[in-house]
């Protein structure tokens, strides 16, 4: 298994935004996530900080001008990063043409991650033409050298017969070496087949059984998903004590999403007694914790409440 060190990289980025009094700077240092990054948490706390002042990102381009001059002289990582930088528009207008032209660059030189972002986009066609077979093929050589998240997407394409041969025995491999060397979401993955039944007879238990193995490396998000099972009674088993608790530890990690479902459960009465006003406390509660999908859920909870006045409307005019 390969090493990526973005150590280079995060500290170019960093002497040039350190300084910086633009909360958008520290986004985008969020956003471009470097593996190892050493500033993570500063550039969070320095987000919210400065997140009123609305400004732009105002040093970051610095940083992209030093990692471009890197990638012109051949440096592998550094091409990488380019690519990233348009793919997803990190302080630069998003252009994928330009994306796709440094991955191809960083492919040519072996970069192993190029390969599977490259892989991503021929498989989606977002960018590039859809190209299933070459998708596949870019993502097994990523997935070949370290990249677990590819060695998932390779699984999943086994499964369905993407731009390969369909092999569900082998796609159940894949998508569980791909957990067992720390790709969490694989574990999401093998759930929600084993619950759909779709290509492996239906397991509600083995499903429940890997949500668990993913809750149990402390994935915040799955935390949320099993904790709504489990309360909803939607997936075979009902544990509302549980499902409860996993919701609140889901929050206390930080996955702003499970405030707007424990909102929903009680709007709903999905588990629990309906109950309006504990569905607004949650929804309120996430709004607070900057969920702007409890806004939006909040307002159409609003919009339901009031009182129909089309009876009343018909005799204005």
């Amino acid at each position: 298994m390969l090493h990526f060190d973005d150590s280079r990289i995060d500290e170019i980025v960093w002497s040039a935004i350190a300084g910086s009094q633009s909360g958008g700077d520290f986004v985008c240092y969020i956003v471009h996530a470097l593996r190892g990054a050493k500033h993570m948490q500063e550039a969070s706390e320095r987000a919210r900080t400065l997140e009123r002042h609305r400004v732009p990102p105002q040093c970051y381009h610095q940083a992209i001008e030093r990692i471009r001059d890197l990638a012109e002289e051949g440096d592998a990582t550094a091409m990488f990063h380019m690519g990233k930088i348009h793919a997803l528009g990190i302080a630069v207008k998003q252009n994928l043409a330009v994306a796709v032209s440094w991955y191809e660059r960083a492919v040519a030189v072996g970069d192993v991650r190029a390969h599977a972002n490259l892989g991503w986009l021929y498989q989606s066609g977002y960018g590039v033409p859809e190209d299933k077979e070459k998708a596949f093929e870019l993502l097994s050589h990523g997935a070949g050298h370290g990249v677990h998240s590819a060695l998932a997407a390779v699984g999943m394409m086994q499964l369905t017969g993407e731009g390969c041969q369909a092999d569900v025995v082998q796609a159940i491999r894949t998508l569980e070496l791909a957990f067992s060397r720390g790709y969490v979401n694989a574990g999401n993955h093998l759930a929600d087949i084993y619950f759909a039944g779709t290509y492996v007879q239906r397991d509600i238990t083995r499903g429940h059984e890997w949500l668990s193995r993913c809750v149990e490396q402390g994935d915040a998000r799955t935390m949320a998903i099993l904790g709504h099972y489990l309360v909803a009674g939607t997936h075979g088993e009902t544990d509302v004590e549980r499902g409860m608790a996993l919701l609140q530890c889901a929050m206390d990690r930080g996955f702003l999403q499970a405030y707007a479902w424990m909102g929903s459960l009680y709007k709903n009465g999905a588990g629990v007694p309906r109950d309006i006003e504990k569905a607004r406390h949650w929804y309120d509660a996430g709004i607070s914790a900057g969920s702007k999908e409890c806004s939006w859920a909040l307002s159409r909870l609003l919009l339901e409440s009031m009182p129909d006045t089309s009876d009343a409307n018909q005799s204005l005019h």
